[in-house]
């Protein structure tokens, strides 16, 4: 271990993986369960998605000993219906996209719907892990709380309930990741923590509706877009919320949290997995060679830029952690 910025240490991540993974373990995980809970949090910091990252772990250790056991409700060819019962959103997710594959090659398309679970994180990352196994993966977390107020209001009335899609046979792997708000709230959690003075001000609004700088005065998230971040955020909070029957808008619960997922294997309509990865490929390259006014200008698709902060930290096998993140998973 070395020295970062102040506060902060370099770490080897092959060593943070092993000590975050027995601290879930003597906390009540499996080792399964702790391996893929913990690379949730670590992968979102090394694609650069701090709001997400390991700063944020700590909360989780908070519920492990109240944790509830999933079970699986309905499971027919075309939708499988797990009730979470405050059981990890991380375990319950992979569970049931292990399930829906196993059918998938036959029905060609399969929607989950998961209620009533704890934390879940990630979006994009859940996406991924069914993306990895081939299927095509479209995934909505309501995130049991309120966030955002509609533009112009004062009060909160919905989640920024995020969307995650995931693109099989891309390399880097396409992967969206996005809430519905301009910037998620680990965002402004993480300004407070560091001090900052000033955010954007278009990241959230005071107690009176305004515009603020100021992390510690914000009150609400604005939605990306105004009306139609808003918009989305409306839809997906009925999809993955309401559909699924766990209690939304004023009645949220954080446990109580709900999540869809859609999968879909990439020959429903007549593709061989070879022809729809070729298709995609030209497509997004020919995206990625558009001409920009400013030859230092690079196009990304998503999931790209942050696969490359990723590699480049893994094939260095080193990263950089606040020491109070570390010390707590050593002494758990």
């Amino acid at each position: 271990m070395g020295g970062g910025p102040v506060g902060y240490v370099t770490v080897k991540i092959d060593q943070l993986r092993r000590i975050g993974v027995q601290a879930l373990v003597n906390n009540g995980l499996s080792e399964e369960e702790a391996s893929y809970t913990f690379e949730d949090y670590l992968e979102a910091e090394l694609r650069g998605r701090q709001s997400h990252g390991l700063s944020f772990i700590k909360s989780l250790f908070t519920r492990l000993e109240t944790r509830g056991r999933y079970e699986v409700v309905r499971f027919e060819n075309s939708y499988l219906h797990i009730q979470g019962n405050s059981d990890l959103g991380h375990v319950v997710a992979r569970k049931a996209i292990d399930m829906a594959l196993e059918k998938l090659p036959v029905s060609k398309s399969i929607t989950i719907g998961i209620s009533d679970v704890y934390r879940f994180n990630s979006t994009g990352l859940i996406a991924k892990y069914a993306a990895e196994k081939g299927a095509i993966a479209i995934v909505s977390a309501y995130g049991g709380n309120l966030v955002m107020a509609p533009v112009g209001a004062l009060e909160k009335v919905v989640n920024n309930t995020p969307l995650g899609i995931a693109i099989p046979y891309t390399d880097p792997m396409f992967l969206l990741d996005m809430s519905m708000s301009t910037k998620a709230w680990g965002h402004i959690t993480l300004a407070r923590k560091n001090g900052e003075e000033e955010v954007p001000s278009d990241w959230g609004t005071d107690a009176d509706g305004i515009p603020t700088t100021e992390p510690a005065e914000i009150k609400t998230l604005t939605p990306f877009g105004k009306y139609k971040g808003f918009a989305l955020a409306l839809a997906l909070e009925i999809l993955s919320g309401a559909l699924v029957r766990v209690p939304i808008g004023n009645l949220g619960e954080d446990a109580r949290r709900g999540i869809v997922i859609h999968l879909i294997d990439p020959t429903i309509f007549g593709h061989t997995v070879e022809s729809f990865a070729e298709q995609v490929k030209v497509f997004l390259k020919g995206i990625q060679e558009v001409p920009t006014n400013d030859p230092s200008v690079e196009i990304f698709y998503p999931g790209q830029r942050s696969y490359e902060s990723y590699k480049r930290q893994i094939e260095a096998n080193e990263m950089e952690i606040h020491e109070s993140i570390l010390r707590f998973l050593q002494n758990q």
